[in-house]
């Protein structure tokens, strides 16, 4: 880019990205994040240079040994669709800012960028891109991958032992464009639960062009889940990690709790956990591991609320929800894992919604947030005692009575 393109640049248009999600996922990082974009934009300012991202000619040969896609010739069945594999490029280039995670912080591109899958898909014609890049104070370049469909850029990434590589785009987001990084990619959905409440999944190897590139479809109620592994997981296991996409990780958006009951809030602080219990996320993966929970790929999975108990019996109880479903787990007082319970949905709008009878006659946890519950008005929650009839449920100045 010449000088005088460059300070045009620099006062057309200032902003910095956002990154105001990156607190929600990364904490403390995102302050870090967004303190240094801005010391480096005043600094471009001093030495009268733009502080956005800029083409340069800073060496990567080293960069360009290690990752092949930034020199691989195109692949893909629109391989030789010059046409559209430069309009791929120039909305990479234009779209300089969007794409990247809150804690990218990349300040240039480094190296003229180059397509290295381009194919055509059930929402359009995607193409895949590699491109060097600067970021932050780093002095050596880094390497970028994104997908392009239409005129946007679907999402950037830093090549790191953590790359995603799963691209999620079209109307209804059910378009996957996988990266297979040097392993097999597998795909299950829809969980099937048995009599006995545990769930079971049927796995598949999806095909692979070069450069280990699969393209599917997968309606998101079909609770699609990837992994990438040397063979798939068991139909019973549910505690290999999943390839997680952006929109899953919330990465880019701004924070949209799990719909569900649409409730926001954790009784749980208010109680002493048991000994070797730490927290909610804990009780989760027990029940993945009994195979009574499934994949919780996408944070949006998980409703924002849970309550706790401890029981007659001197075990603690445990409630969330998860895909429109009543849990409960209980421990005992030492932390050790005693029960599970799969209750029924989760129904947004009816009085005392979760209403979870706990095994041994312990009693029924009834909570509904925002009301006043049982013969004591507890604010949220009660664990009923076992034999309980009937609870009231006072939200504002209107009493209901529910029957157990």
């Amino acid at each position: 880019m010449e000088l005088k393109q460059a300070m045009e640049a620099a006062t057309a248009d200032l902003d910095v990205r956002p990154g105001f999600v990156g607190d929600v996922m990364t904490g403390a990082r995102r302050r870090h994040t967004r303190r240094l974009v801005a010391v480096t934009a005043a600094m471009a300012l001093l030495a009268g240079v733009t502080a956005g991202v800029v083409l340069t000619s800073s060496s990567t040969e080293s960069v360009v040994a290690v990752d092949a896609r930034l020199t691989a010739p195109t692949s893909g069945d629109l391989a030789n669709d010059t046409r559209f594999i430069e309009q791929a490029r120039t909305v990479w280039a234009n779209n300089e800012n969007s794409g990247w995670g809150p804690d990218d912080n990349v300040t240039e591109f480094t190296a003229q960028s180059n397509v290295f899958w381009a194919g055509n898909t059930p929402s359009g014609p995607a193409a895949l891109v590699a491109q060097t890049v600067k970021v932050g104070h780093k002095p050596d370049p880094q390497v970028a991958i994104g997908l392009v469909t239409g005129n946007a850029v679907v999402e950037r990434e830093l090549v790191s032992d953590l790359q995603r590589g799963l691209y999620q785009f079209g109307a209804d987001s059910s378009t996957y464009v996988v990266l297979s990084l040097g392993k097999r990619v597998y795909l299950s959905q829809d969980p099937v639960r048995g009599q006995d409440n545990k769930l079971t999944r049927k796995w598949r190897e999806l095909d692979r062009e070069p450069p280990g590139v699969s393209v599917v479809s997968a309606p998101p109620q079909s609770r699609p889940v990837f992994v990438r592994a040397d063979s798939p997981p068991a139909p019973d296991v549910f505690i290999t990690e999943p390839v997680r996409s952006k929109s899953d990780l919330g990465l880019g958006k701004a924070f949209t709790p799990y719909g569900g009951l649409g409730w926001t809030g954790d009784q749980c602080k208010k109680m002493t956990f048991p000994q070797g219990l730490h927290s909610p996320a804990q009780a989760q993966t027990d029940l993945q591991r009994r195979g009574l929970l499934d994949f919780l790929v996408s944070r949006e999975s998980l409703g924002s609320w849970e309550v706790c108990t401890w029981t007659p019996d001197g075990r603690f109880a445990l409630a969330f929800e998860a895909f429109g479903q009543l849990y409960g787990v209980l421990y005992t007082a030492d932390g050790l894992f005693s029960a599970a319970v799969v209750g029924g949905p989760a129904v947004k709008g009816t009085v005392a919604p979760v209403r979870l009878v706990l095994p041994d006659g312990q009693g029924t946890m009834i909570a509904d947030f925002g009301a006043l519950v049982g013969p004591e008005q507890r604010p949220d929650f009660w664990l009923a005692p076992a034999g309980t009839k009937e609870v009231t449920i006072v939200r504002g100045d209107s009493p209901a009575v529910v029957p157990l």
